[in-house]
């Protein structure tokens, strides 16, 4: 199957299914009591979900900036500023270095 089916093999999503602290807040209710400010894009006190999902897009360009579904995303992304891509990716970094892998060898490598 070609790697631009996601999720489900191609039976249902033609993308990753990736989302924004902005997105989880809009569609659940998982943010009403979590500590985190899901307004706030990097930093110690942002939704981790922002620069998680910015640094997830920026890891896999090479492999779905040529999905059409992804192209508005990396526009935005090549809008930004070389700093505010590095805020974003710091941040992320930041965050995940928080993390206690569940198992030996879990950890994303570097």
């Amino acid at each position: 199957m070609p790697d631009r089916f996601w999720l489900t093999g191609g039976k249902i999503a033609s993308k990753p299914y990736v989302g924004s602290g902005a997105y989880i807040n809009r569609m659940s209710d998982y943010c009403g009591k979590c500590r985190f400010d899901v307004g706030q894009k990097t930093g110690s006190e942002a939704c981790p979900f922002n620069a998680l999902y910015w640094d997830f897009l920026a890891r896999h360009e090479t492999r779905f900036s040529h999905n059409m579904r992804m192209k508005n995303m990396y526009a935005t992304w090549h809008r930004f500023s070389r700093e505010k891509q590095q805020e974003y990716r710091s941040s992320a970094s930041a965050f995940l270095e928080t993390l206690t892998p569940a198992a030996p060898g879990w950890a994303r490598k570097a």
